[in-house]
């Protein structure tokens, strides 16, 4: 990764002291060598005279040591800085596209292949891979990704604010010429999103492999069997599933694959490294970063530009701060965003390539909340027992709702809306000139909730076992977010699909538990019982059988059970689960370890209890990418898709599920 600091790609993630005023640290006090007459050569006189060389020796080694650490790390950040004279910055065409960092910061991080030219050619010849905006916010200490696919048709900007073509939005940096490269993916990046970066970070794909192996490797879970033999014409790939380190080789091939799926799944990868590496700092600097630091920035040298506003060097101490603030965050505020997977339409150039498109209010959704992240509430609304694990349950009478038909019967939303309303629900209506109608019809009922209201997802969840089992929930789309607005901007909006029958699902009196209403489940034991026997043996810690597996649901043809050494001796079992769905390429595992300090279950974003069991949530932007329990010297987990395909209910319900084996 190139990162032209300057302004920083996330502004101030911290106390950052100016540039130019950081100092070597006084290691060593210095020291005076003075001349006397001739010493008395007695043998203790000679022993003493040889100890004290031996300190002054190592003195002189500590200093040096020290200082050769000290600047040695300085003249690696002046490789990495890019325009680091602000004089000269001021009237830089790329600096002038940098906004000045306040309050959080934003930074535009490119990712490319490799540094073709030198001078101001440096980039003629190489294709960008990766585009990812990062928002650092110090003051709710969140930390916000924003991906694009790279296969996303855009309007490019080569310069200016004149259009040049539509392209994929990598395009801009290989097709624009001179003023192709890390000023026209800017441009483009910018005028697509409304955003003015603080900071511009590029990296190659050598000082990810570098940084990735100084840091002995990343621990990330791999969520599928991933192979594609060496000399195909496709680059090669060879990954087992499980949670496992990877090093720098492993790692680049598994967050630019997408052959098996697309360029949407590819950035979700990406985002999970993120959070993998965020996680291995955090375990590498917590042991020593004095001599970490200084190697991660030498790793960089040459492959790595960091630009900022106004111009400006990165300095020793900022670095500090940012990584401080990166290895700092609460569990659940590194939230991950993309435009969703159901807002790209495909369509086929004149030129028969395929691409992306997605809706100007699609895109605007997306960076409305990467601009506004939802910071997690500190406890889990399960209903289970647990002090402090308790939430107030939402009353009908506060859950606004405008129901629309996204299904094949005439009138069915208005009976609908009859049926909550006899609930007790607030019943929303759409002006009489505007169809209840959704955008597009679905086979399943949808009930979308707004994001930026405290109650819209407890909202939707409370809604959700009302209509079975073929329901799901999700934040409200920019055309969902147009009809609502038209309605009064309720918490939620019910899409009626085909595949409901006019008749609400009344709980009983013996109701479940509150987190796992709506969960879509079904037995597990029956097609996971003979893997977890078989596996018993060699395990060396209880393995546990799933009795709930996600609906759809079946282990994968390629290594869906696999047994294996992870970390010093200590061994995982892993169960990965193919999920039928509109992509052949959704995958969630069942994971179980005796390794009860991995990395991933570090800092969980909220604990509830259950049947005497404590669980942790890992999550983004609200939804649970791993739930886990430990057990004796075990811990179990469930682990989301990519996308986090599965909802909260049925992640818990799954979790719930998990009984030793006997």
């Amino acid at each position: 990764m190139r990162t032209s600091k300057k302004g920083g790609r996330g502004g101030s993630w911290g106390v950052v002291q100016p540039a130019g005023q950081s100092a070597a640290p006084a290691l060593a006090a210095p020291v005076s060598v003075y001349q006397s007459g001739a010493p008395t050569r007695s043998v203790a006189g000679q022993v003493l005279r040889g100890f004290g060389w031996f300190l002054l020796v190592l003195l002189v080694i500590g200093a040096g040591v020290s200082g050769g650490l000290y600047l040695y790390a300085h003249q690696s950040l002046q490789a990495i800085n890019g325009k680091s004279d602000p004089a000269t910055a001021r009237t830089d065409p790329l600096i002038k596209k940098l906004g000045s960092p306040n309050d959080p910061a934003v930074a535009l991080i490119a990712g490319y292949d490799h540094r073709a030219g030198t001078g101001s050619d440096s980039y003629a010849g190489s294709n960008s891979d990766t585009l990812m905006l990062l928002r650092a916010n110090p003051k709710n200490h969140t930390l916000s990704l924003l991906s694009f696919p790279r296969d996303l048709n855009v309007p490019i900007y080569c310069k200016g604010d004149v259009v040049s073509t539509h392209d994929r939005i990598n395009a801009a940096w290989a097709d624009c010429g001179k003023d192709g490269g890390p000023y026209a993916a800017l441009d483009t990046v910018e005028k697509l999103t409304g955003v003015k970066p603080n900071y511009l970070i590029t990296l190659d794909f050598n000082a990810f492999k570098k940084v990735v192996n100084r840091l002995k490797g990343v621990y990330i879970n791999v969520d599928r069997r991933y192979f594609i033999a060496p000399h195909t014409g496709v680059s090669a790939i060879n990954l087992p599933p499980g949670y496992q380190k990877l090093d720098g080789g492993r790692a680049l091939s598994y967050v630019r694959f997408r052959h098996l799926d697309s360029d949407i799944y590819r950035n979700g990868r990406q985002q999970l490294f993120m959070e993998a590496l965020k996680a291995r700092l955090k375990q590498t600097l917590t042991v020593g970063n004095l001599f970490t630091i200084p190697k991660l920035i030498g790793a960089l040298k040459g492959n790595l530009a960091i630009e900022k506003a106004g111009g400006g060097a990165v300095d020793f101490s900022e670095i500090k701060s940012y990584l401080g603030l990166l290895i700092s965050l609460p569990g659940g505020h590194l939230l991950r965003n993309a435009i969703p997977i159901h807002d790209f339409t495909n369509f086929t150039t004149p030129g028969g390539a395929e691409e992306l498109q997605a809706s100007p209010e699609a895109i605007a959704a997306a960076v409305h909340r990467f601009l506004h992240p939802v910071v997690p509430t500190a406890q889990h609304a399960h209903k289970g027992g647990g002090k402090g694990s308790k939430t107030p349950k939402l009353p009908h009478k506060d859950i606004s709702v405008l129901v629309l038909n996204a299904g094949d019967i005439t009138g069915e939303a208005a009976n609908t809306s009859g049926l909550l309303g006899a609930q007790s629900f607030a019943m929303k209506t759409l002006p009489q000139s505007t169809p209840a109608n959704a955008p597009k019809q679905t086979r399943n009922t949808v009930i979308y909730y707004d994001p930026s209201q405290p109650q819209g997802q407890k909202a939707a969840n409370v809604l959700a076992p009302l209509f079975g089992s073929h329901v799901r929930t999700t934040a409200m789309t920019p055309k969902i977010a147009t009809l609502a607005h038209k309605a009064g901007n309720p918490l939620t909006v019910v899409a009626i699909g085909t595949t409901y029958r006019g008749k609400l699902k009344l709980p009983r009196s013996s109701a479940p538990h509150v987190s796992t209403k709506g969960a879509q489940v079904e037995d597990g034991v029956s097609r996971t019982l003979a893997a977890v026997r078989s596996q018993q043996p060699d395990a060396h810690f209880r393995l546990m059988v799933p009795h709930k597996l996600a609906a759809n649901s079946s282990l994968s043809t390629d290594e869906g059970v696999r047994l294996f050494k992870v970390y010093g001796g200590k061994r995982e079992f892993v169960l990965t689960f193919f999920l039928a769905s509109g992509c052949a390429c959704e995958y969630w595992q069942i994971e179980e370890s005796n390794w009860t300090d991995a990395p991933l279950l570090a800092n969980p974003t909220s604990t509830f209890k259950d049947k005497g069991r404590t669980y942790e949530e890992f999550t983004s932007n609200g939804a649970i990418q791993t739930i886990a329990v430990k057990s004796g010297d075990a811990v179990y987990w469930v682990q989301n898709s990519i996308l986090n395909t599965l909802s909260n209910a049925t992640m818990i319900a799954i979790a719930e599920g998990l009984q030793p084996h006997r």
